[in-house]
């Protein structure tokens, strides 16, 4: 017996040898073989969407650049949701951006107070927010409610300002594990947002230029050590070129380990561009087309194989998601009977253009809307859009076309030569869209004067010329006018107005802002009170042509 165990324990040692040589055998076997062996590829779906503008139902049927054109219902988050689910069925690994400019801009979101956006993010299982410009068109405490609701990363390397108080989820980029491979995805928004938004709307939010942000963030991100490196950002490639707004090209060629740039804010759709040497691609606006970025990450050399990037047009072939549009149906049903609402009928067609430089009959009744409203002397305001309102009913949604955004009234004390200065500073746009028009007075324009020649003659409605030296005070001798502007002017415009700003932030300006006076409410007192609207373009730039 004993002979037997003692066997037994031999034929058992040789066969954990034996198991050790073969192991030893298959390792060496497969370090030999290993260049040989084909890598695991593993597909990274990227999806994006941009400047949804809070569109949840299909767009306008107005709209000049939808897929298949207009008259053609498309777009909006509910045929979005059925693309993203169609997808999200075929492939494994799907990731899902918006890169900003998401909930301001629609009567569904406007009415229920973005409620519905947050209900719609949720449903289609967003995997991060890029803030853009017009998410802080109803101040930032409203955007961190947005924010609280849809409990979803909010990405913005270039937010500062104690952003721990104003938008405390925020934070600079993502790091995603999927099937092994690490995906990071920075966020930007614009760093011309105050250029556009009042300090009362940002708080204590502040922004950096894109490429002070990502020197700053770019070390902490490779520290993840990640394989795929995405930017989302709400800026916008330009053919021409960057400008301060828009500054893809200068980042592409800072920073081009890039995988990606996913785009916005300039609303165009933009399949596929390379830019310095890094992909660029963007989803065009009000969820008309999704972006769809495939990269095939190669896992035994540990970079991308293969890209391919797509928009997929989101036209009336595409259904609404079911799911999505139970969930949202009461909100959209009130926002139909509110857009189908009559508030006014007009006895002739309003224009938004017209000979006069500036002037249209569409700007005549926005502008006479807001003197109304603010009691103004003054309003210096262009057209929002290019529509126009046909003779008979108006409804609540013509009122929509013409007055698309959410601008507040400001109203300021100038005096006349501050009010030259805002004149002359405008007509340096005379030959573009950016040019104002003026209610309440008129003056003469040379576009091909010096800088600072320009403007002469200021009248004021119902008052002698106040360039009179009789009369050096200003209006009647008051010294000082009251004219009206909307919030983004105020903001300089983007950085088009300096002058002007500057000038509105002097205390002696004593600027009034008004943001429960908003530019629509006005229009729409202004319907209800003028009945039947008969408004012509009102008189404004005389143009002085040189001899």
């Amino acid at each position: 017996m004993a002979t037997d165990r003692k066997s037994k324990r031999r034929v058992a040692r040789c066969r954990v040898t034996q198991g050790w040589r073969n192991a030893g055998l298959s390792f060496v076997a497969a370090l030999l073989l290993a260049p040989l062996l084909p890598a695991r590829e593993v597909t990274i779906t990227l999806l994006h969407t941009a400047d949804v503008h809070g569109h949840v139902a299909a767009v306008s049927s107005d709209r000049e650049n939808k897929p298949g054109g207009p008259g053609v219902p498309g777009g909006g988050l509910l045929r979005c949701a059925s693309r993203i689910a169609e997808i999200r069925r075929q492939d494994a690994n799907v990731i899902l951006v918006d890169c900003g400019d998401l909930i301001r801009g629609s009567p569904e979101s406007f009415l229920t107070r973005d409620r519905i956006i947050v209900e719609a993010v949720r449903q289609l299982r967003y995997d991060a927010l890029v803030p853009g410009n017009h998410e802080f068109d109803g101040g930032v405490n409203a955007l961190r409610r947005f924010y609280e609701r849809a409990q979803i990363p909010v990405l913005a390397a270039n937010i500062g300002g104690m952003p721990e108080k104003a938008l405390p989820d925020a934070r600079p980029f993502l790091c995603k594990d999927m099937d092994g491979v690490r995906v990071a995805i920075v966020g930007l928004s614009n760093p011309l947002i105050p250029l556009w938004s009042r300090p009362r709307l940002l708080g204590e939010v502040t922004l950096e230029t894109s490429l002070d942000a990502l020197r700053r963030i770019m070390p902490l991100v490779r520290e993840q050590k990640p394989d795929i490196l995405v930017l989302a950002a709400h800026q916008g490639w330009r053919e021409w070129g960057d400008d301060p707004a828009n500054e893809i090209g200068r980042i592409a060629r800072a920073f081009p380990e890039f995988n990606v740039i996913l785009g916005a804010h300039t609303h165009q759709a933009v399949e596929w561009k390379t830019v310095n040497g890094v992909a660029y691609t963007q989803a065009g606006t009000y969820g008309l087309w999704l972006g769809v970025v495939r990269l095939v990450f190669d896992t035994q050399a540990r970079r991308v194989k293969s890209k391919q990037i797509q928009l997929l047009a989101v036209d009336s072939s595409v259904a609404p998601d079911k799911i999505l549009a139970d969930r949202v149906a009461g909100s959209l049903k009130e926002t139909k009977q509110y857009l189908n609402r009559e508030v006014g009928v007009a006895k002739v067609d309003l224009k938004p253009v017209s000979r006069a430089r500036g002037q249209s009959a569409i700007q005549t009744l926005i502008a006479g809307a807001i003197a109304e409203k603010v009691h103004a002397d003054v309003v210096i305001h262009g057209t929002l859009s290019e529509a126009y309102l046909g003779a008979g009913r108006i409804s609540m949604r013509d009122v929509w076309r013409i007055v698309p955004y959410d601008n507040y009234i400001g109203v300021a004390h100038l005096t006349l030569d501050e009010l030259r200065q805002v004149l002359e500073e405008n007509s340096g746009y005379f030959n573009s869209r950016d040019f104002r028009g003026v209610y309440g007075l008129t003056y003469d324009l040379k576009p091909k004067a010096a800088a600072g020649e320009r403007i002469s003659n200021i009248r004021l409605a119902g008052s002698r010329k106040t360039d009179d030296p009789a009369s050096p005070g200003g209006y009647a001798g008051q010294g000082r006018v009251r004219v009206a502007f909307n919030s983004y002017d105020m903001a300089s415009a983007g950085g088009r107005f300096p002058r002007l700003r500057a000038i509105l932030d002097q205390d002696t300006s004593r600027l009034e802002e008004s943001p429960d006076a908003d530019t629509r409410e006005a229009v729409l007192a202004y319907l209800r009170a003028h009945q039947p609207l008969d408004i012509q373009a009102a008189p404004g730039a005389h143009v002085v042509r040189a001899r």
